[in-house]
């Protein structure tokens, strides 16, 4: 294990002449960059490579420091895509679309969330392991920004295709280190830093390179679904390997020994069975399954809960107990405070007081070192009501748009899938977000607004071209043709 850590690649200079160094080779690769890329980038393309990047080779892997700002290599992607993005609206290249509820409620979001963290921000005295600055930029902020850059974009079949098989190829290499890690070859490993245990979460099962189950989870998930939507168009020999690849990252989810996960690929499957579903066949076949998942649950239930991981049955057991825990703590601070919350990034030190009630009979107490593991709790006790109703109607809203793009018969094939997509994305995002805090893992957040980007963006536009055509068609009136005649 010690070989696997050392050969991380960590670089953080203290010097005068290493951040020189550090400074020329980063300024010299984004000339470069810039000199033969730019011009003829294609946005969502890049967007999906900060993404990819981001995830496989993240901080862990690459990080310096430049003065008091840390860089890594997906954040040098994010400032090279800022400015073309900032470029090409400047030179009109990319054009504003109309304004959806989903855009409002995004807005109403980091606007509600960024006033909380500023009238709310922790003292130099409050111990917390993680900035709420920095989870305020990095799980919304930047998502926004990449929502926008996506939703800007045009999509038209080539475009789609590019994207959808970037996310392929990653689903693929992620489902081949999960089995790995699995298997124990950490030969085949990489990065390898996925070997050391001291790093991250979760070592003993399949994590990824982000050292985090839940995430690995959720990014194999919408990987699934992007080679699902790429099978109708593809080749004899497209459709055999998009399959063989689907049922590796099916298995990674499985490999990753985390429920939300295995809820949230079979959510997604039931809902995009109902989206691709005759309307006729939606209320019999999506019954039938709904009464059969209900009686195996019912039978598997207490060896789901009693899932044996890395660590033994009995902590597992207590993990699902303390979902109680949290919600009873989440409920007292609500009734403290209802409208405003405790403050955006406060819940680590704001529910200490709440831990020493022993009005009930399940302990609290080993909530201490804790952060939420609610996504939609954490939000609500952080922001108070408003704060939670504004990041519902952002969810909410990616989901209808995508549905509805899933269901527009004048769209075209590529758009529909993208809408697909969308719907699959947000019910593999919904089951983890019950069971964990996902705005501290920055990469759920950025795939989540990245996709939905996508279909928001096709929908609108698909949205204002029908109610263009609409409103160009002649008002057929039997009273004005006969007075005519």
């Amino acid at each position: 294990m010690g070989t696997a850590a050392s050969s991380v690649v960590s670089f953080s200079p203290t010097s005068g002449k290493h951040l020189a160094i550090a400074a020329s080779f980063i300024a010299a690769g984004l000339a470069v960059w810039a000199g033969l890329y730019a011009r003829r980038a294609s946005l969502p393309v890049m967007v999906i490579a900060t993404l990819i990047v981001g995830y496989v080779l993240g901080h862990s892997f690459w990080n310096a420091h430049v003065g008091p700002l840390p860089l890594t290599l997906d954040r040098l992607l994010l400032l090279g895509l800022a400015t073309l993005f900032a470029h090409r609206v400047w030179t009109g290249k990319v054009k504003a679309s109309a304004v959806s509820t989903v855009d409002w409620a995004i807005v109403l979001t980091l606007v509600w969330l960024s006033l909380s963290a500023f009238f709310f921000r922790i003292d130099d005295t409050t111990i917390s392991p993680s900035s709420p600055f920095w989870r305020l930029v990095m799980g919304f902020w930047t998502p926004a920004f990449l929502f926008l850059v996506m939703r800007q974009s045009r999509f038209d079949s080539a475009v789609a295709k590019r994207v959808l098989t970037l996310l392929v190829l990653l689903g693929s290499y992620l489902a081949v280190t999960a089995l790995a890690e699995s298997a124990g070859l950490w030969g085949v490993v990489f990065p390898r830093y996925i070997a050391d245990p001291e790093l991250g979460l979760h070592y003993g099962r399949a994590r990824g390179p982000a050292l985090n189950s839940v995430s690995l989870g959720i990014f194999l998930s919408v990987c699934f679904w992007a080679a699902w939507t790429l099978l109708p168009r593809a080749s004899r020999l497209g459709q055999l390997l998009l399959v063989a690849a689907m049922a590796l990252m099916a298995f990674g989810v499985l490999l990753t020994y985390t429920r939300s996960t295995w809820i949230g690929l079979a959510a997604s499957g039931l809902v995009v069975l109902a989206a691709q579903l005759p309307k006729r066949l939606r209320v019999p076949v999506l019954s039938g399954i709904g009464i059969a998942g209900i009686l195996a649950a019912s039978v598997l239930w207490q060896s789901i809960v009693q899932l044996e991981r890395e660590d033994s049955g009995g902590v597992s057991q207590h993990s699902v107990q303390q979902r109680t825990a949290f919600a009873y703590v989440s409920w007292k601070m609500f009734s403290d405070h209802p409208l405003w919350g405790a403050g955006f990034g406060r819940f680590y030190d704001q529910k200490l007081p709440y831990l020493s009630d022993r009005s009930q009979s399940f302990e609290l107490e080993s909530l201490r070192d804790l952060h939420h593991h609610n996504t939609f709790l954490s939000l609500l006790t952080e922001t108070g009501m408003v704060g939670l109703a504004a990041y519902v109607a952002v969810l909410g809203g990616m989901l209808a748009c995508s549905w509805w793009l899933s269901q527009a018969t004048n769209a075209a094939p590529h758009e529909r899938s993208l809408g697909v997509l969308g719907v699959a994305t947000v019910m593999v995002y919904l089951p983890s977000a019950v069971f964990h805090d996902l705005t501290h893992l920055h990469a759920d957040q950025w795939l989540l607004f990245i996709v939905a980007g996508m279909a928001v963006g096709c929908e609108r536009r698909l949205a204002t071209k029908t109610a263009a055509t609409v409103a160009a068609e002649p008002i057929y009136s039997p009273t004005l043709q006969h007075t005519t005649a």
